[in-house]
């Protein structure tokens, strides 16, 4: 079976990542072409090549991301609509985020009409996905959120991400992160990921407030692209005004060879987002490093609460109380044990073996709906 998948290449992008572990898992089950995505296309012709160059398989698997094509709901749904229209051949879509109704949808007055004529919201979500034999997402949530949108339960199947790969860490490694860090013997709290709005960068500096001195946030990752540097220049001037910066880290970017010592030298991890539109490679991460993780009681985290018991779920959003549950696991040994095991059965019940061979699935019976 041939099939072409359409992703992010570059090596900051979690898709990417997602995208490297899956084809190195069919390594045995299909011959993949990788087309790469060259973002943003604000031009909608330049995907007819990027069709013809899928339809050369005998299925095409789309990895999506609503800003891969376009900066707004016009120019998504112009390349968006030409890039699946113009395959040959059955379409997987993997749903990387699947945002609730309607979010991110301010627009200038005279603008909504314009949008309502071109039904740019609907085209956003539910054809958008309605345009695939198949659609993958990553949490049960995420599918009901489609099948309540209309699209049909046979055509949107759960496959949970793998565990990605982490490279063994040398010895010393974490001792000489630490003190290249600074971080001494303090307890370290990592919020690993890009620097972005919704990811609960503030949230994390103001619970940080709220803990003994001897706890330090490590922020590892930054901003992903020049357009966000805005926001981290504002998540600075936020801890200065705490009064916190002699206490956070800010690493940016790692390569996932320096990522595994960088997350081995946390203590606990935490991802207090806001938002609840895609499972997070994060988390992945987090567990593959067999790290206790505490996270928002959003519906992908909670699944992972639920099936596997390796994150424990902030009950509250005010930063005091997410200090004290912090603290709480931080002391207590046997729960941060219960989590790393979760985490251990996690990475082993979902290896990049089986989510390839779920994949692999996918696409046959995406041939078989044609």
């Amino acid at each position: 079976m041939r099939v072409g998948i359409h992703s992010t290449t570059t090596t900051a992008c979690g898709i990417a990542d997602y995208t490297r572990d899956l084809v190195a898992g069919l390594t045995d089950l299909a011959d993949v072409r990788l087309v790469p995505v060259r973002e943003p296309c604000r031009n909608p012709v330049r995907m007819l090549p990027v069709a013809r160059a899928l339809s050369l398989a005998d299925v095409a698997h789309v990895q999506h991301n609503y800003g891969f094509w376009g900066r707004g709901s016009l120019s998504y749904r112009l390349a968006f609509e030409t890039l699946m229209r113009a395959l040959t051949v059955p379409a997987v879509v993997t749903a990387h985020s699947v945002r609730p109704v309607g979010v991110d949808r301010a627009r200038p007055w005279h603008r909504q009409g314009l949008a309502a004529l071109l039904g740019l919201d609907t085209f956003i979500d539910r054809t958008t996905f309605a345009l695939a034999d198949r659609v993958i997402v990553h949490s049960r949530a995420h599918r009901s959120r489609l099948v309540e949108r209309g699209i049909p339960e046979d055509r949107v199947v759960e496959v949970m991400p793998g565990a990605p790969r982490l490279p063994g860490v040398p010895a010393g490694a974490v001792e000489q992160f630490r003190a290249a860090w600074g971080l001494g013997g303090r307890i370290v709290l990592a919020l690993f990921g890009f620097i972005q709005p919704n990811k609960g960068c503030e949230l994390a500096v103001d619970a940080l407030q709220h803990l003994p001195k001897e706890f330090v946030l490590m922020l590892v990752g930054g901003v992903r692209t020049e357009a966000e540097a805005w926001y981290g220049a504002q998540l600075r001037e936020r801890i200065e005004r705490a009064g916190v910066d002699d206490r956070v880290r800010i690493t940016g970017f790692l390569a996932r060879s320096e990522l595994a010592a960088a997350l081995a030298a946390a203590d606990v991890c935490v991802l207090p987002y806001g938002a609840d539109d895609n499972v997070s490679y994060s988390a992945r991460l987090c567990l593959a490093a067999e790290k206790a993780l505490l996270a928002s009681p959003l519906g992908g985290f909670a699944e992972l609460c639920e099936r596997f018991g390796c994150v424990e779920l902030f009950t509250s959003t005010r930063p005091e109380a997410i200090a004290t549950l912090v603290h709480e696991v931080v002391r207590d040994e046997s729960r941060r044990a219960a989590l790393v095991d979760g985490a251990r059965r996690y990475c082993r019940e979902r290896a990049w073996s089986r989510v390839a061979a779920e994949t692999a699935a996918v696409y046959r019976s995406a041939l078989e709906r044609r």
